[in-house]
């Protein structure tokens, strides 16, 4: 279990329990030998330091917390803040979150600590124990997995070449006049997306970079988005938002074979071409998170869909609302339904200020900064009323493909997308240049 950086383990407990912490902190001093934990408690509050802030930071930064519950414990509102601020970074950034039953109380009514991993097993509380060595023994093991399965997930690389494929804009990547290379961190906007009910009927906006924030919310995700809306790249954001989180998500996308086949053994597949060193197999299969991508082209879907239901959190990417039309309605149902919707104005403009601001060179020193923003805005306004004409009249999607791609053409007429591109892709091009050569105006 040799590793170079230590986990930090938080302890919130209640300061009536503090001989039971005394306990447990003697029972882990391996974990602290080995060099595996760093373990933080209020009692390392030096006199004089914020007493609140410390406690707020070495809980931000923990990668496990140890909840000590007991009648003490729940009846502190201190505890229960840490309590709350402990689950909401469990669903912000994956934290492990442990309770520690400590005496008989009524942990089990509380819905979030009662879905909790619960030590000792079965959260039999340790003064239940004859003997409190074995009740300590019991945490120390069920601890030690916990740690174990933290330590190799944080130990997981991602391929180069799946590096590469994360950050590849593709058609994009070489369509900018001033920049050599642009890569899909340089250029991304979080789309807004519409959230729909267990019928699927409209329900609210909301953006995706929330739905990745607060991910851990969610159980099975369906993402809905017509042809070109940013499918894929949204799948490598979350990719990418869900490996910081210290999840393991796995991206595949199998529509040249209609996803023939195992699910499972498609999972397996592309984890080794996504990761190095470590075995599937060695991974807790709690925190692997498949990223179905056109999904839509799948013959099998019921089938596939009912072999994912042995993950906890699944993604799965479609063409439209409705793609899942299965027998079983609960298994529909079981899915949070989302639909990537078109740039509003406001986001548009955002994109075409990070395409505009991109450059391999250096800001040319006869211009001042004042200079180089009203640039900026001059070009956005031409660019973005050019755009509304068009988008307004229903011609072309609002969808960051496009609109990227009808910038490039209108920088630089003369010289098209670098790869092969649609018909359609095309007639945006030329039509940009008619805008161009003719003005707006007509």
């Amino acid at each position: 279990m040799n590793q170079k950086k230590k986990l930090k383990l938080f302890i919130a407990y209640s300061h009536l329990d503090e001989e039971h912490i005394n306990e447990f902190i003697k029972h882990i001093t391996p974990f602290k030998n080995s060099g595996l934990i760093e373990g933080w408690y209020d009692r390392k509050i030096i006199p004089g330091q914020d007493f609140q802030d410390k406690i707020d930071n070495n809980l931000e930064n923990a990668d496990i917390v140890c909840l000590f519950i007991s009648a003490n414990f729940l009846s502190s509102n201190a505890c229960k803040k840490e309590e709350k601020n402990a689950l909401k970074l469990r669903r912000r950034k994956g934290i492990v979150v442990i309770s520690i039953i400590l005496s008989p109380c009524g942990w089990l009514d509380d819905k979030e600590l009662s879905s909790l991993l619960a030590l000792p097993t079965d959260g039999k509380p340790i003064t239940d124990f004859t003997d409190s060595n074995k009740a300590w023994n019991n945490v120390y093991n069920g601890l030690k997995e916990a740690i174990e399965k933290e330590i190799k997930i944080k130990q997981l690389k991602i391929t180069e070449q799946f590096l590469f494929f994360l950050q590849d804009t593709e058609l994009l990547a070489k369509a900018h006049s001033q920049k050599e290379k642009v890569s899909l961190d340089e250029i991304f906007i979080y789309a807004e997306l519409g959230k729909y009910d267990d019928l699927r009927e409209y329900e609210k906006k909301e953006s995706s970079e929330k739905l990745i924030e607060d991910f851990c919310e969610y159980s099975k995700i369906l993402i809905a988005g017509e042809n070109q809306s940013g499918k894929t790249t949204l799948c490598k954001k979350i990719f990418i938002g869900l490996r910081e989180k210290n999840f393991v998500p796995v991206y595949i996308s199998d529509k040249n074979n209609r996803y023939k086949g195992k699910i499972k053994n498609k999972i397996s597949k592309a984890y080794k071409e996504q990761y190095e060193a470590i075995p599937i197999e060695e991974i807790d299969k709690q925190r692997i998170v498949p990223i179905i991508d056109d999904f839509h082209f799948a013959k099998n879907k019921e089938k596939h869909v009912h072999d994912l239901s042995s993950y906890r959190h699944q993604v799965v990417v479609v063409d439209d609302i409705f793609s899942l039309n299965f027998k079983d309605k609960n298994l529909i149902r079981s899915f949070t339904h989302f639909k990537i919707k078109e740039f509003i104005p406001s986001l548009r403009n955002q994109l075409i200020k990070k395409w505009i601001n991109l450059t391999d060179k250096k800001n040319n020193a006869n211009h001042n900064e004042n200079e180089i923003y009203q640039s900026t805005d001059d070009t956005t306004e031409l660019v973005n009323t050019a755009l509304g004409k068009v988008i307004g009249s229903g011609i072309m999607p609002a969808y960051p493909f496009f609109i990227l791609s009808v910038i490039s053409t209108y920088e630089t007429p003369a010289k098209p997308l670098d790869q092969e591109i649609t018909s359609q892709g095309y007639c945006y091009q030329a039509l940009i240049y008619i805008f161009e050569k003719t003005g707006s105006e007509k």
